[in-house]
């Protein structure tokens, strides 16, 4: 469970970095359409974020909610904050549980699954690499730079301390 761990607090190292990124960026072109999967940045963070929801309340044995409208995230300022609370909380919930122990829900279309705890936050933290690399592709379409979110940068710094 500790590598899971770490890679939880990877996880939010990054999204915190990435929505910093994103903060100065103007509402014309968070919302943007970019012809992405999402649509743009602003959909993109909508799902990501959305997903962190959904995916907790399965952990907890909750109905999920449904996906954020993009709006629902401005101002990212504010958003940060309860993004990287949502994460802690989520991190002392699930470091007691067995990384085996299975995990019962519906998925999004109403099928019902079955998955084990571990393979889903390795999922957690996959799906949000996915797509943190898309809003870097999106942010460099829109002549913006974008910060290095990569495992092995995390790794480097948490060696430094």
């Amino acid at each position: 469970m500790d590598e899971l761990l770490t890679l939880l607090d990877y996880h939010a190292w990054a999204t915190e970095r990435t929505v910093q990124t994103l903060t100065p960026l103007s509402t014309e072109d968070f919302g943007r359409d970019l012809g992405s999967s999402h649509g743009g940045i602003g959909g993109t963070l909508a799902h990501l974020y959305g997903s962190e929801l959904i995916w907790t309340a399965r952990l907890k044995g909750e109905r999920p909610p449904s996906f954020p409208a993009p709006g629902e995230l401005l101002p990212l300022p504010e958003l940060l904050p309860r993004w990287l609370a949502h994460l802690q909380e989520r991190r002392a919930f699930v470091a007691p549980l067995p990384p085996g122990q299975l995990l019962h829900y519906t998925n999004l279309w109403g099928e019902p699954m079955v998955s084990r705890v571990d393979d889903s936050l390795r999922h957690i933290v996959n799906h949000a690499s996915y797509h943190r690399g898309q809003l870097v592709g999106l942010l460099r379409q829109l002549g913006h730079s974008a910060v290095n979110t990569d495992l092995i940068g995390f790794y480097r710094q948490q060696n430094r301390s």
